[in-house]
């Protein structure tokens, strides 16, 4: 059987995402312990570091039965320049699957062509846990989080606002990109909004349209950022390189945007009494997002980090049982 490999947010359908976040619920409450994957052996590859993935994706292959081996590009025969032919024709002989983080972001776009590279030659499934352009473990993670908040039948009258946010490090627009097409596959409400120059990038954007007119999505972007949170359900911070600006250029419009795109106490005031605070993190007190919204009663940043664990547990336990079976789509 053809390995199924989860790359990108669309290698779901939106029946298989409601299936997986059915049993990750079930497995959050206690519902569903058995150990899925007794026996299986998952490598766990990253050439960055990481908290939340790494360490949930470890704890749920525990929980499951299994048992995962990070490596870190170092400590493999990659760093000295051997092939990914040959590196993953190994690793398809020793392990069940490959959970893979890799990109840099001087070299745009270099990550997800790694990964790529990595899945045509696997047999193995292989599961994007962030590069470049994508993260669907992430947003997998944010929906349980949005479900548990507003129950599965109203989250698509919710309008989510995902907001650019200042941070000194160029990150990845890999959770934005999955999160606008996650909405569109589901038929979502949300609204990007971002200083000029930091544009999602076009090639997402118009499939994230084509997807929406076919769903009855709706994915706004806009430069207001106080005009997008009023109303909204829920504020979520992100920072991300701009696809067109480069350089001390980048840097530049980054500092000079500092002070005005940062989720503050009286922004998130805009957006309602009931409206909440989400963020994947790592994020900084006093660059993203103040102290007061990150520790306040508004934050279910931790929810979110929790459901990486239950998430990928139904990830993993979907890809060996045949739910998912079969090729990529």
């Amino acid at each position: 059987m053809t390995a199924r490999h989860i790359l990108r947010i669309q290698d779901l359908t939106a029946k298989e995402m409601s299936s997986l976040l059915d049993l990750a619920e079930a497995m959050k409450r206690g519902d569903d312990t058995r150990a899925h994957l007794a026996g299986r052996c998952i490598g766990l590859l990253f050439n960055v570091p990481s908290t939340r993935t790494r360490v949930s994706f470890q704890v749920a292959a525990s929980q499951l039965g299994a048992v995962s081996y990070p490596y870190g590009v170092e400590e493999l025969r990659l760093a000295n320049r051997e092939s990914i032919e040959d590196t993953i024709g190994v690793l398809n002989r020793y392990l069940d699957a490959l959970v893979v983080r890799w990109y840099d972001m001087n070299e745009y776009g270099a990550g997800h062509r790694r990964l790529r590279a990595m899945a045509d030659r696997a047999t193995i499934p292989v599961i994007n846990a962030l590069d470049d352009e994508e993260h669907p473990c992430q947003v997998l993670a944010d929906l349980m989080t949005l479900r548990e908040l507003y129950g599965s039948q109203q989250v698509p009258d919710r309008r989510i606002v995902y907001a650019w946010s200042y941070s000194p490090r160029q990150k990845t627009p890999g959770v934005l990109h999955s999160s606008m097409m996650a909405a569109a596959l589901l038929g979502h409400r949300v609204t990007v909004a971002h200083p000029p120059g930091f544009a999602p990038e076009e090639r997402v954007t118009s499939a994230v349209q084509a997807v929406a007119a076919r769903t009855g999505a709706r994915v706004d972007l806009t430069h207001d950022l106080e005009e997008a949170v009023r109303g909204c359900a829920a504020v979520y911070t992100l920072s991300w390189k701009s696809p067109t600006l480069a350089g001390q250029e980048e840097i530049q419009a980054r500092t000079r945007l500092a002070d005005r795109w940062r989720i503050t106490e009286p922004l998130m005031r805009l957006a309602g009494d009931e409206a909440v605070f989400l963020d994947c993190m790592p994020t900084n007190r006093g660059e993203e997002v103040d102290a007061e919204v990150k520790d306040g009663p508004r934050s279910k940043i931790f929810q979110q980090a929790e459901n990486r664990l239950h998430t990928q547990k139904a990830l993993l336990t979907q890809l060996f049982d045949g739910t998912l079976s079969g090729g990529p789509r």
